[in-house]
């Protein structure tokens, strides 16, 4: 089994948050970062070194531009001195440790990434990806793909299917409705 600490956490920060009309990694990041123990490290991924200028975290901001989440998960391949990196986005505030921990304990060694489906649909942004994946990016990119998910359609993924018990861990926030109903129910649950 891989463990967490020989791995990097990465929170992908870069999108331009319209729909939320305000940077959704200044709503979520501490609710994401305390279920991110274990890890020898945890990086911020950015569009530019000017997005975020107030982190304590490592940031690494995109090796090329405008590849969206493609780009984020490309550029914490490179700059990780981890084999394995953890992705989430910084707009699914529910990931918990527990969680974490259960896909790392499915993780082989030689996967190329570890990858959850929930209720049928992929969870690219929310996963793990080991180094292996570089070349195979480097040439989606190349080839002007920048979807994840038609990314993962072309190697050879490990997919963990997960029921409907998941759901809250993997739930993504993206508008000023979502970020409401998200703190409501939180303040039910606390």
């Amino acid at each position: 089994m891989i463990n967490k600490s020989e791995s990097t956490a990465v929170i992908l920060c870069g999108g331009l948050s319209t729909r939320m009309k305000t940077p959704k990694y200044k709503l979520f990041l501490d609710s994401i970062i305390p279920n991110l123990t274990g890890f020898n490290n945890i990086a911020l991924s950015v569009r530019d070194e000017h997005q975020i200028t107030d982190s304590k975290f490592t940031l690494w901001p995109d090796c090329v531009e405008n590849c969206g989440p493609l780009g984020g998960i490309l550029t914490a391949l490179k700059m990780s001195a981890s084999k394995f990196i953890f992705v989430t986005s910084c707009d699914v505030p529910g990931i918990s440790a527990n969680f974490i921990d259960e896909l790392y304990f499915n993780l082989n060694e030689s996967d190329n990434c570890l990858i959850p489906v929930l209720n049928g649909k992929i969870q690219p942004l929310t996963g793990i990806y080991n180094k292996s994946c570089i070349k195979e990016i480097e040439s989606a990119i190349n080839a002007n793909i920048f979807s994840v998910k038609k990314f993962l359609a072309n190697i050879d993924v490990h997919y963990l299917y997960l029921d409907n018990n998941y759901k809250n861990f993997l739930v993504n926030l993206n508008t000023p409705e979502d970020y409401r109903n998200w703190l409501l129910n939180k303040e039910i649950l606390s």
